[in-house]
């Protein structure tokens, strides 16, 4: 956690999602999901975004199932999936490939890469940790608004690095 994946996510979803007839980015689905109602919320959020606001009202998880493939079916669409943690997760949002129209993309982030095991998945990517450098760099553009500390905080800059584990969140 913290790495950036949430970050480069909506980056990607901000800079692509205009290409496409319908998007939509969920968030936090492993916390939502995880509340009462969480499931089905999850999957009217998902056709409310796409649908362009129209709410619909889903009943139970199967009925979404059947409800997102019938309503998406011929329409591209770009979809992030944020902090995914379970399977069941995939197959209640974005079923299978067949749920979406032609050229749609569905990004996932976790931190669980054998979720994404599979034919379901054409690329994975992994995120690098950042090195010393790079890290004390991230932190002096927020600390001292500048790319490299002054010398007098050179040392200081490294520690707050070293402590954090160089993670940009934590940075």
């Amino acid at each position: 956690g913290g790495v950036g994946k949430t970050t480069i996510a909506k980056a990607i979803y901000n800079e692509i999602g205009r290409d496409f007839e319908c998007r939509s980015f969920l968030a936090n689905v492993r916390e939502v999901w995880e509340k009462n109602a969480g499931k089905v919320h999850l999957q009217e959020q998902l056709l409310f975004d796409t649908l362009k606001g129209t709410t619909t009202k889903i009943q139970s998880i199967d009925s979404g199932k059947i409800t997102l493939k019938d309503r998406l079916c011929h329409k591209r669409v770009l979809i992030v999936l944020d902090d995914v943690d379970e399977l069941e997760q995939l197959d209640a949002l974005c079923g299978s490939r067949k749920w979406f129209g032609s050229g749609s993309r569905i990004i996932i982030t976790t931190r669980d890469m054998h979720i994404l095991r599979g034919n379901r998945v054409d690329t994975v990517y992994s995120m690098k940790e950042m090195d010393e450098d790079e890290s004390v760099e991230l932190f002096s553009w927020h600390a001292f608004k500048q790319a490299s500390p002054r010398e007098e905080f050179v040392g200081i800059s490294r520690n707050v690095v070293m402590y954090s584990g160089g993670l940009p969140l934590a940075l």
